[in-house]
């Protein structure tokens, strides 16, 4: 699988957000830009880098599969933890799930993770926080990377915690023009 050049840009801030950070992050891509091969390759250089577990969330079974597809492109093997998607495995290293199937059993995920990455991050839902806590609970560093084409909702705004001001400006730390720390959970 070779990604494009603006996949291939995403992924590689997404791995250079989370060689310095713990902290959460999100990548905006429009809808049709293929945010199911960046979720692949970003999990694929985590596993293959790290040799922590990924898991991958989505919010409907036909969005694991079509995930996993993609994931399955790169060479490798994953499990599907979705009830909806007709499987609940763990066997493999990059596991795609829904999060009522995964919240309905999160003691068996354990601490082994070092991602979890969220598709459609701009519907987060308490189950999905809930997830997100629990994991962190057993890993304080697990890395958190959701995915979006829609960052601005009605009636609460963008989900970015910051946000360059009204002028366009980036924040700035030192003289240093500092990139945006987004927030989705």
């Amino acid at each position: 699988m070779t990604l494009r050049p603006y996949q291939q840009q995403a992924h590689d801030a997404a791995i250079a957000w989370m060689r310095q950070s713990v902290d959460r992050f999100c990548i905006e891509a429009a809808t049709g830009a293929g945010k199911s091969h960046i979720i692949a390759a970003i999990a694929e250089t985590i596993h293959s880098r790290t040799g922590k577990r990924v898991l991958c969330l989505a919010p409907s079974g036909e969005l694991v599969t079509q995930n996993r597809a993609k994931y399955l492109a790169t060479g490798n093997k994953a499990s599907t933890f979705s009830a909806s998607a007709g499987a609940k495995e763990l066997r493999h290293p990059v596991v795609f799930g829904t999060p009522l199937t995964v919240k309905n059993r999160i003691s068996r995920f354990g601490n082994q993770f070092g991602l979890i990455v969220v598709d459609e991050c701009h519907g987060m839902t308490p189950t999905v926080r809930g997830i997100i806590d629990a994991m962190r609970t057993a890993n304080p560093n697990i890395r958190v990377c959701g995915l979006t084409a829609t960052p601005y909702r009605l009636g609460t705004g963008y989900i970015f915690r910051e946000w360059p001001g009204q002028d366009g400006a980036r924040p700035r730390v030192n003289g240093e023009d500092k990139a945006r720390k987004p927030y989705f959970a």
